[in-house]
């Protein structure tokens, strides 16, 4: 319990409830535009996902999924084809020699840059009407809240239902 009156708790519950209710139709929303993006760019979802996350640093496979919160098989699958196109590759582990890392090759910089540069021409225009500052105030706020949830929730199991967020 943490001490608010039983309407201001109430109050808050029903925000966090419209709130997981929107990031619910987004995540719908931005699947189906996945789709659609893949079919004319040939490039979204996890192994977008993984050029991104590559772009900052190299990651053994097991570590990328922990990052992207996937299984490690899906990193497995999708990482075939990225290295069959040149995209990305294996590099020896620096810390452990019998391990390995996944990297950016150049033309996976490349062709992530030329990805993120055709989302933003395509996006942009959808996003006239807004105010410059409302975009950076909600890409701060999503990023605010892609941190607390991938910080503090476990990705639950069938023994884990009800994961509850740890009180930093």
């Amino acid at each position: 319990m943490t001490g608010q009156p039983d309407s201001q708790q109430d109050g808050r519950e029903v925000e966090t409830a419209q709130l997981l209710d929107a990031l619910s139709r987004l995540i719908r929303t931005a699947r189906a535009a996945s789709h659609r993006q893949q079919a004319e760019f040939g490039l979204s979802g996890t192994p977008l996902g993984i050029l991104t996350s590559l772009a900052v640093a190299d990651a053994r496979p097991g570590d990328l999924a922990g990052r992207l919160q996937i299984a490690p098989s899906v990193v497995s699958r999708a990482v075939v084809p990225l290295e069959q196109g040149g995209l990305v590759e294996r590099r020896t582990d620096p810390d452990d020699a019998r391990a390995t890392r996944l990297g950016l090759t150049e033309a996976g910089r490349r062709r992530l840059a030329e990805a993120r540069e055709d989302f933003a021409d395509r996006f942009d225009p959808l996003l006239s009407d807004w105010d410059r500052h409302d975009v950076a105030e909600l890409t701060r706020l999503m990023g605010r809240l892609e941190s607390t949830l991938s910080r503090q929730l476990v990705r639950p199991g069938p023994e884990h239902a009800r994961s509850v967020p740890v009180a930093s």
